[in-house]
């Protein structure tokens, strides 16, 4: 049977469009099966995925540590800013910080000679710094409450120079047969007396994080009080 025969009959046709439909799904197939084998792993593409994963585990734990060091430097930058004097939560820096020194003497009725003018300079964008220059005298007993009520001041103050020396109004005599000196009695002046000056800073900050970010638990300082000179008064 020739095609011409074959496709004469509705059998015939019938035959030839089956035997077309099925070498369609034959070629079909074939690509399929071949697609499939190429996508099924060897020694060198299963090599190739390994290494690749190496890596991305490599960059992952590269990442892991950038971003630890991050939330340390950000925890670390966020406590040095909660512990800075921030003007608008402690007041301005000017007046309120010679406030918290003399107010500190009082407690302790430690007798200040001098307190200076506050002195400030920037550190970089957030940070800034301030110094301020006190003198007094007392008995050394006296000195050392004045500096443990200094050391519990917040925001937290730091000695930038502390210099403490005896009074010079008298000086001891080796060969004196007393335990006490004679110029010191005659001017009732204690051997014990010091003459007391030193430098106090205090670290400021005005950067963008505010007083309810940094979850400040100090008190919040009272406004301003004007002040009439440099020196304390009697």
């Amino acid at each position: 049977m020739n095609l011409k025969k074959l496709t004469s009959t509705k059998k015939g046709q019938l035959i030839l469009c089956c035997s077309c439909l099925g070498l369609v799904w034959l070629v079909i197939l074939l690509n399929f099966v071949s697609s499939k084998i190429s996508e099924i792993p060897n020694k060198a593409k299963i090599a190739k995925v390994r290494q690749e994963l190496s890596r991305l585990e490599r960059e992952k734990e590269k990442v892991s540590q950038e971003y630890a060091q991050y939330n340390a430097v950000r925890k670390e930058y966020r406590m040095l800013a909660g512990n800075s004097w921030i003007n608008s939560h402690d007041g301005t820096i000017e007046t309120n910080l010679r406030r918290k020194v003399r107010e500190a003497a009082q407690k302790v009725d430690f007798k200040l000679n001098n307190i200076g003018s506050v002195r400030t300079a920037r550190m970089n964008q957030d940070f800034f710094y301030a110094d301020v220059d006190i003198s007094g005298n007392g008995d050394l007993s006296d000195v050392m409450k004045f500096l443990a009520q200094v050391a519990v001041i917040q925001p937290r103050l730091s000695w930038r120079r502390l210099d403490l020396r005896p009074d010079l109004r008298f000086r001891r005599n080796n060969n004196a047969s007393g335990s006490a000196n004679l110029a010191a009695q005659q001017n009732s002046i204690p051997e014990t007396r010091l003459n007391f000056s030193g430098t106090l800073r205090v670290l400021g900050y005005e950067g963008k994080l505010t007083v309810k970010e940094l979850k400040i638990t100090r008190p919040k300082q009272l406004d301003d009080v004007p002040e009439m000179d440099n020196n304390d008064e009697d």
